[in-house]
């Protein structure tokens, strides 16, 4: 308005609107919202380009302009060919991300990219009242005893020389001490529910009883005598071990053929061997009512001889859904007239035997539903037979449990770290193969984490169909390696979307040791699938990146290590906030407590400390006092990862898929633990950083015609936030019932 009181009108041409307005920061202001954003709309050369978008032609102005989203779920970075950062433009990010700014993102090259680390670095937690005493004296609860014998437990010759000559087993553990008289004695007809510590030798515990039995009979035996014992286990790789250590056993008398049911077979196959005549059968539920129901010569050799009917792993048995299928196997079984004429010495009628670590839940379902008047045998504090739901399953007194409370956006980085540290460990001791696990959610889970750190250009070697990756020189995907180095590290992946072959072919490869594999660090990203009664030898550590679906799984996962009496380590990550109050959900089975380490101070600064200098050089800096700067390499490591994933549209498809799959695995755990682990206390924005990704998908990554015409269905319904809920717990469901595929 001028001094006289008139108005005058603004008749710039936009290109002229658009060189002023450049001078003035870019900003508008005044009139209505709608009248400012097509006038910024025209300054963008009509481009229209959604909020926070930057243009095909990589201008920066538009982008620039809009106001920075506060989480980084609502950030946008570029359109489908999203450029890639240079070297120099990743070292200036480095610097800036990591000189410990306050501020959760920089623009790079109009790149909006969320930093690693802030300011305050400081997580607060919950108080540790289950803390490990170092100083306390450890005895092996799982250990063998050194004042029994197998031979007072009334095992004889060939067995009894044949389990320290060729087994290297010399004396029995509790619960086989509690076990094996009670299956070898004629007069006790009681079915046997055992519950016991994993890695105390419940295998044997069942085995050795049966095989002593029959060769006690002082009766010719051969495979045509029919099948003495009938053993089921939930899943293939558990049922191929039971079946190794009963081929094993049988090595001292030829004449006892054990045979292996398990789907991924061909089952023509197995039919010729069941026609020739097994005396073991060793399977998984479907694959053993398939043949129930369709091979004859099965039923044939059960009327003469069947006396014992085993269920390994009662509980993950019921978990996976095989009650209906047992219910039929036994129906099919109880049916057939047992001929005791034939063979007096053996049990008058069918047996039962369940095994199980835990007690709790289905595991009893199943109990009261195989048994008949039952006899519990626990190795626990509270003795069998007083209270069966008092007897709880502790962990070994010997594992050393570590739990570390990391946020989302550092879980990828962590991992590193961990690995880095256990590597650079077991290169200062020199004491041979070493084995580490990580348990993840979900098969696409495992895919990501094994291609982020075994592929990385072409410094790696395939072993087995690209399941097996042995680095090679060049590789630096561990910070604890440099060019030079040649890195002793052999990576496996195992989860049940793998064919037969190759999962077995991985099992073995990690589980043998030879020339390969001789002074390495061995380590498998599997899912739950190997989580149950695999006996592997020299698994140190157990890590728990994906918290497990419930108590039970935890027992389980972290029993693959502290196996019959030997040391062993675990560490659970958790997230700050309500997953904090899952340590005093498993506090009753950690009598021996655990440590809780800070992910920066403890995990990530051992591992990053050492990346920019020479190990050598350590020594002075330390001495010098110079500032490591640990933080700005595990920013440059994880920006490596997200550079890969920008310039690999596989490898960024398959970190899309594995972080949908992972918020779907999420919504499975137990109701009891729902208020511990709770999709809505998660920033998914932080949670995509974990995998490498920029922004969050915009799909949840439907695999099947299936899925997405349930989606379908759904969005005509106008579905709920509730129905939501169950239609993604529903997919996820079946997609663990399918990871095991029976």
């Amino acid at each position: 308005m001028s001094e006289d009181g008139d108005f005058f009108i603004n008749l710039a041409t936009p290109e002229q609107q658009k060189s002023s307005t450049s001078n003035a920061s870019n900003k508008l202001s005044g009139g209505r919202w709608k009248d400012r954003r097509k006038l910024r709309m025209m300054m963008d050369d009509g481009e229209g380009k959604k909020r926070g978008h930057r243009n095909d032609a990589g201008d920066s102005n538009g982008a620039q302009s809009h106001k920075k989203s506060k989480t980084d779920s609502n950030r946008s970075f570029g359109n489908k060919s999203t450029p890639q950062v240079t070297n120099a433009q990743t070292k200036s990010l480095d610097n800036k991300l990591s000189k410990g700014k306050s501020s959760q993102s920089v623009n790079v090259d109009d790149q909006i990219v969320s930093s690693l680390f802030t300011s305050n670095r400081e997580i607060t937690t919950a108080v540790n009242t289950n803390k490990h005493d170092d100083n306390a004296e450890i005895i092996a609860s799982n250990a063998p005893l050194s004042a029994d014998t197998f031979e007072d437990l009334n095992i004889h010759d060939p067995l009894l020389s044949h389990l320290p000559n060729k087994m290297s087993i010399t004396k029995p553990t509790s619960i086989q001490k509690l076990v094996i008289p009670h299956l070898t004695s004629l007069s006790n007809d009681n079915d046997l529910f055992i519950h016991a510590q994993t890695g105390s030798g419940k295998t044997l515990a069942y085995l050795l009883p049966v095989i002593s039995t029959i060769l006690n009979m002082n009766t010719r035996v051969d495979r045509k005598s029919g099948t003495f014992a009938l053993i089921i286990a939930p899943t293939r790789e558990l049922a191929s071990q039971i079946y190794d250590v009963a081929c094993t056993l049988t090595n001292c008398c030829h004449f006892l053929v054990p045979c292996l049911l398990i789907g991924g077979e061909r089952k023509k196959s197995e039919k010729a061997r069941l026609r020739k005549g097994c005396n073991l059968i060793i399977g998984t539920p479907g694959r053993v009512l398939d043949h129930l129901q369709h091979t004859q010569v099965v039923t044939e050799q059960f009327s003469t001889s069947l006396r014992y009917v085993i269920l390994d792993e009662g509980d993950k048995l019921m978990e996976l859904g095989f009650e209906e299928t047992l219910r039929q196997i036994f129906e099919i079984i109880h049916n057939i007239p047992i001929e005791t004429k034939v063979f007096p010495k053996l049990p008058a009628r069918i047996i039962h035997v369940l095994c199980s670590a835990t007690l709790q839940g289905n595991v009893k379902k199943l109990g009261n539903v195989a048994l008949k008047n039952y006899k519990l045998i626990s190795n626990s504090k509270n003795k069998a037979g007083k209270d069966e739901n008092s007897a709880t399953t502790a962990v070994p007194d010997q594992l050393l449990q570590k739990i570390t409370i990391v946020p989302p956006k550092l879980r990828l980085v962590t991992l590193a770290a961990v690995l880095s540290n256990i590597t650079v460990k077991h290169m200062k001791e020199q004491d041979g193969t070493y084995r580490t696990m990580v348990f993840l959610s979900c098969a696409d889970s495992v895919e990501f984490h094994f291609e982020a750190f075994s592929s990385t250009d072409s410094f790696h070697r395939d072993l087995v169909e690209g399941a097996v990756r042995l680095l090679t020189k060049g590789n630096t995907i561990l910070p604890c390696f440099k060019e030079d180095d040649e890195p002793d590290v052999i990576f496996y992946k195992l989860h049940g979307s793998l064919s037969q072959q190759t999962r077995s072919a991985t099992l073995k490869h990690f589980a043998t040791n030879n020339a390969t594999t001789k002074g390495k660090h061995l380590i498998l990203f599997c899912t739950d699938v190997a989580s149950r009664g695999l006996d592997l030898p020299q698994v140190g550590s157990i890590i728990e990146l994906d918290p497990p679906f419930s108590v039970e799984d935890h027992l389980h996962r972290i029993g693959r290590t502290a196996r019959a009496g030997r040391s062993g380590e675990s560490i659970l990550f958790l997230m700050p906030g309500e997953e904090e109050g899952y340590m005093d959900t498993i506090k009753p089975y950690h009598k021996m407590g655990w440590k809780l380490l800070k992910f920066d101070t403890d995990i990530l600064k051992p591992a990053f400390s050492e990346i920019s200098v020479g190990r050598n050089d350590m020594k002075e800096r330390k001495k010098k006092d110079v500032a490591l700067e640990w933080d700005t390499n595990a920013t440059t490591w994880h920006l490596n990862v997200e550079r890969r994933i920008l310039e690999d549209s596989d490898f960024k498809e398959s970190a899309s898929k594995a972080y949908s799959s992972h918020i779907r695995a999420y919504t499975t755990h137990t109701a009891a633990e729902k208020g511990i682990f709770n999709v809505k206390f998660i920033h998914l924005g932080h949670l995509a950083k974990s995998f490498g990704l920029r922004e969050r998908p915009k799909t949840m990554g439907l695999q099947t015609s299936k899925q997405q015409k349930e989606l379908g269905e759904a969005k005509k319904s106008k579905e709920g936030n509730k129905n939501k809920m169950w239609r993604i717990a529903r997919m996820t469901a079946r997609e663990s019932a399918s990871e095991f595929n029976y």
